[in-house]
């Protein structure tokens, strides 16, 4: 497996990656052009703010560490896009994407994970002062499928409490503070 940054020509397995999540998690079935209009948004900047698991096989790369190789690309089994939304509780840096069912309990969830924190810690740098100054705390949230049993045991790892605000159908919405 490996994880890079997401590229606009990945959609069209993005989308596929989505659409069969959804059937299986019993979640919103989002049509592509929806998909696709969202990831090209320039507000969610999904070029820098979103990641790609490819089933790359890591036998390619004997020489290297955990990363991208140039020119070597697999299927698609999973992403994740952060983005920031703020309102009267606070800044909220909302982890969305799925890997696809047949790739589950492989460690992909993980992976797409600790690559989308650290991605929020990056751009909550850029907020840190500005939200002290509010008195407004900082968060990392993800949305996870709630018939998912691997769900709860992943946001554990990730030091994720499950929240009871709203989510949309078939998701729970886990949350920790930056």
């Amino acid at each position: 497996m490996r994880i890079r940054h997401l590229r606009y020509d990945d959609i069209p397995e993005i989308v596929g990656v989505q659409q069969e999540s959804a059937r299986v998690d019993g979640t919103v079935v989002q049509g592509d052009g929806e998909l696709e209009a969202w990831l090209r948004d320039e507000q969610v900047n999904a070029l820098a703010n979103g990641f790609v698991i490819t089933d790359d096989d890591d036998e390619l790369s004997t020489w290297s560490q955990a990363g991208t190789l140039e020119g070597i690309t697999g299927e698609i089994i999973a992403y994740t896009v952060v983005c920031l939304e703020r309102d009267e509780k606070g800044y909220h840096f909302i982890c969305r994407g799925t890997v696809t069912p047949s790739q589950r309990r492989r460690r992909a969830g993980r992976l797409l994970l600790v690559g989308a924190l650290n991605r929020a810690r990056e751009q909550a740098f850029e907020f840190e002062f500005e939200a002290e100054q509010e008195g407004l705390p900082l968060y990392f949230e993800v949305l996870l499928p709630s018939g998912d049993m691997g769900a709860t045991h992943l946001a554990a790892l990730c030091e994720l409490e499950i929240t009871s605000e709203p989510a949309p159908q078939g998701l729970q919405l886990y949350s920790r503070t930056l």
